[in-house]
């Protein structure tokens, strides 16, 4: 069994990539399992709530109606208590991962999972060195055994048209920063998508 960790900024085409790269494995015959990840909330939706009646997260408006923003950064303490939260909620997940893909073969394709988490903590602590931390390797000790990583890089100015919440995300610049980062550690392998998907697909094939 392998595992596949696919992560990418909003706008990068990471899905398309999936659903292509899904399709594409099942028709040289081998066996997929999709598993999205981003929400595995636990602990952290408590952490949420606390943001809201501690003003740490407010309602904004702007051309995509009322968000909520949050500004963890605003107390160190808030921030160290919500990545050990992150942390907790991402065990549990993995044995979650573990549980569903017990009894499967082949690929199991995982969305939006560890590297993505780990840019959310670092963007909402506002701290472009967390990558750099012991987090990231606790974090990516998480993984199972036998893991690949990929992220979706994509050109800026093709993600910004495509999606105007980056445009009106005051924390979108900051964020693709960190993605670029990520895309600079060792253990990750970087796919460049601004060509075509298949192409993209290729890329990720070729390093199975």
């Amino acid at each position: 069994m392998k595992y596949i960790v696919i992560s990418g900024v909003d706008g990068s085409g990471k899905t398309s990539v999936i659903n292509l790269l899904e399709k594409k494995l099942k028709e040289e015959g081998k066996k997929t399992f999709y598993i999205w990840m981003r929400y595995n909330h636990y602990l952290i939706k408590i952490m949420n709530l606390l943001a809201r009646l501690f003003g740490l997260s407010i309602k904004i408006q702007n051309e995509m109606g009322t968000v909520w923003q949050h500004q963890f950064y605003r107390s160190k303490t808030f921030c160290k208590i919500y990545v050990w939260c992150s942390y907790f909620d991402n065990w549990i997940s993995r044995l979650k991962v573990t549980l569903i893909s017990s009894n499967k073969a082949g690929i199991i394709i995982c969305d939006r999972w560890i590297n993505d988490v780990l840019i959310d903590l670092a963007s909402e602590s506002h701290d472009l060195d967390f990558l750099d931390t012991k987090w990231y390797k606790r974090f990516q000790n998480l993984l199972p055994g036998n893991t690949q990583q990929f992220v979706i890089n994509r050109e800026l100015d093709e993600i910004l048209g495509c999606r105007i919440e980056n445009q009106l995300n005051p924390d979108f610049p900051f964020r693709y920063k960190l993605y670029n980062k990520l895309s600079q550690k060792a253990n990750i392998i970087t796919i460049d998508n601004s060509g075509s998907i298949e192409d993209s697909v290729q890329q990720i094939i070729s390093k199975l």
